[in-house]
This record gives structure tokens, C-alpha cells and sequence, in this order.
């Protein structure tokens, strides 16, 4: 049997499916089985993956539909690659963006200063962030003093000015990494004429990002989790700011606001609710290292339950979704 368009659904970003996705991607979930039994597929637990057999049908198809694309290899838990093609998929089927671009990338890996949770933070009464402060950073900011539009006179960094830096630290960089990146590019036909920047590889230039996690049960028990997640994306703005896109990280190349989310996912909106609960209560605290930056909370179940196409992402994340914490 030829699956065609199934198949090429198993891309090297989309490793894993389920009868369910398959469907959410508007392809027939029944078929699905037939390419475990034919041995294109094979299960590895509540996902299915393609075998050998099944990349090399992949090849042959993207070839003969002139798609420049390669068969997926599942390199982490399969949950973790359903989790990003789930929300991929909600989101692109819930907002029209007719004037713009929609880019989703899975995995972003920023890297930061290597700070363990108790140099990121500390709580006694509220939260003191203690990062800022660190050698690491204070290196950096005077290493790298000039953001703000005042960058802009300057010349760009070069591609591989942060890694270098990390280098002559003589420590690797830890890593922020957003389990997927949403890019949203309203309009960008009015920015056509901007070129890239040489160590943006993540394509952030002239962009609104939304930076999605997946999330743990929003209790007590893993509120240093959601605090050092915060602290790191913070030093992932802080990098960003100063050698890698200095100047067009908080305004586009048109002067206009650049938008930066951080949003906890859960499977319920009951679990959104409490996550707001759980780091409302630090107010401006929770950012203010870091400002301009949101936080904000998003259930599945919201993404899915909405029952319309917005017309773009700022049209729907705001409403169906909790803020936490937003940049006055």
C-alpha cells in the first residue's frame, strides 16, 4: 500500500505519532496500524516510529514530491517528541495568521551561564534572584556592556561571539531549552528587507516568541523547578541581549515592542489555574531581572476546547490563557 502523505508526516521534527495526531493532522488514523503490519512502522509504546524499511519509504516519497526533507529518528523519550508535534499542530489549527509566517521550532537550546538553582535564586519570604550578581554574569555585562538601541550603532556580534566567550570562561554553558518555540511573523513582508543577524540561528530577528515548556504538576513540591526555569530564561534573554542580538531583542527592526512569553503547559486548565496560584503571588519579582518578559499558563485542554481560528497568536493566547506574570 503507498501511504504518501502519512508517511511524510514521520519528519526528522515530528519523529512520532499516534492515531490521534494523525488525525489532529487531518490524515486517516486507520492507516496507521497498516504501516505497523506492513513493517514501515513499528510501536514504541503509545507512539509509533518508522522502522528502516519505513525511512527508506520516506526518502523514496519526499523524492518524488521534491521535498527537501529527512525521516525521523526519535532521540528523546517519544512523549517528549508527542508533546511537541500536539502542540504544534493545536496551535497552527487555531490561529489563521493570513498576514504572516508561523515557525515552530522544536528543542531551542539557548546557552547560559552554568548556575545551579540555589546561585539563580533564593527564597526567604519572596524571591530574591540572585544570578544578576554572579561572576559569570557580571563578566559578561562588562565584557558585553552595550544593548538597547545604543547596540545598534555598533556593529552586529559575530556568529560565534557567544561561544567563544563561554569558551574563555574555560566552563561549558548550560542550556535554557524550550521544549518548542513559536515564532510569529505578523506582517512580515514589512521586514523583508532587514538582514539576518550572524548568530541567530534560531531565527528570533524581527519575530514574536513564545518560548513553551512542558510542564510538572504545579505544586509546592516542584516550585524550584518553575523558579529555576525562569531564572534560566532569563540568562537566556541576558545572552541574547548582549551577544547575540543586541538591540532587536525587546524592539524589532521597526521600533516596535518585541514580544518575549514564557508559558508552562498542563494538560488541564485546573492545573493552569494552579500554576498561576503557585507564582502569581511573587508579582513583579518574578520578573523583574529580566522585564520586559511574560509568564504565562496554558492547558491543552483550553487549545483544544477554543472553537474558532483566531486571526493570529494574539488573538487566542490571551484568551485562552492565564497570565502569571506581565511586563507593566
Amino acid at each position: 500500500m503507498e501511504y504518501g502523505s502519512l508517511l511524510l508526516l514521520f519528519d526528522d521534527e515530528n519523529p512520532c505519532w499516534t492515531e490521534k495526531l494523525v488525525q489532529l493532522a487531518e490524515e486517516d488514523p486507520a492507516l496507521l496500524p497498516e504501516m505497523v503490519r506492513d513493517g514501515l512502522a513499528e510501536r514504541k509504546g503509545e507512539a509509533c516510529v518508522l522502522t528502516e524499511a519505513g525511512r527508506t519509504a520516506f526518502r523514496k516519497e519526499a523524492a518524488a514530491s521534491f521535498l527537501p526533507v529527512e525521516p525521523g529518528i526519535p532521540d528523546l523519550d517519544p512523549g517528549e517528541h508527542l508533546f511537541r508535534t500536539r502542540l504544534r499542530l493545536l496551535l497552527d489549527k487555531k490561529h489563521i495568521q493570513r498576514w504572516g509566517v508561523k515557525e515552530y521550532v522544536p528543542g531551542a537550546r539557548f546557552p547560559v551561564p552554568d548556575l545551579e538553582n540555589a546561585l539563580l535564586f533564593s527564597l526567604d519570604g519572596g524571591i530574591e534572584w540572585k544570578w544578576p550578581s554572579s561572576p559569570a554574569v557580571e563578566r559578561m555585562r562588562s565584557d558585553w556592556p552595550v544593548t538597547g538601541l545604543a547596540a545598534r550603532k555598533m556593529a552586529p556580534p559575530p556568529a560565534d561571539a557567544a561561544a567563544r566567550w563561554f569558551e574563555t570562561q574555560g566552563e561549558a554553558p548550560a542550556v535554557f531549552e524550550a521544549d518548542l518555540l513559536y515564532l510569529s511573523r505578523y506582517d512580515f513582508q514589512a521586514y523583508t528587507s532587514f538582514a539576518p543577524l550572524p548568530g541567530d540561528r534560531w531565527g528570533l530577528l524581527n519575530a514574536d516568541r513564545f518560548f513553551c515548556m512542558d510542564s510538572p504538576s504545579p505544586e509546592t513540591v516542584n516550585l524550584e523547578w518553575f523558579l529555576g526555569t525562569v531564572g534560566r530564561f532569563q540568562l537566556a534573554l541576558e545572552v541574547l541581549r548582549r551577544m547575540v542580538l543586541p538591540g532587536y531583542m525587546d524592539l524589532d527592526s521597526h521600533d516596535q515592542d518585541g514580544i518575549n512569553w514564557l508559558i508552562f503547559l498542563f494538560e488541564t486548565e485546573e492545573s493552569a489555574e494552579r500554576c498561576v496560584s503557585l507564582l502569581a503571588p511573587f508579582g513583579q519579582d518574578l520578573i523583574r531581572p529580566a522585564i520586559p518578559m511574560d509568564v504565562w499558563a496554558l492547558s491543552f485542554e483550553a487549545l483544544e476546547a477554543f472553537p474558532e481560528k483566531a486571526e493570529t497568536i494574539h488573538d487566542l493566547l490571551p484568551v485562552i490563557g492565564k497570565a502569571v506574570v506581565r511586563t507593566p
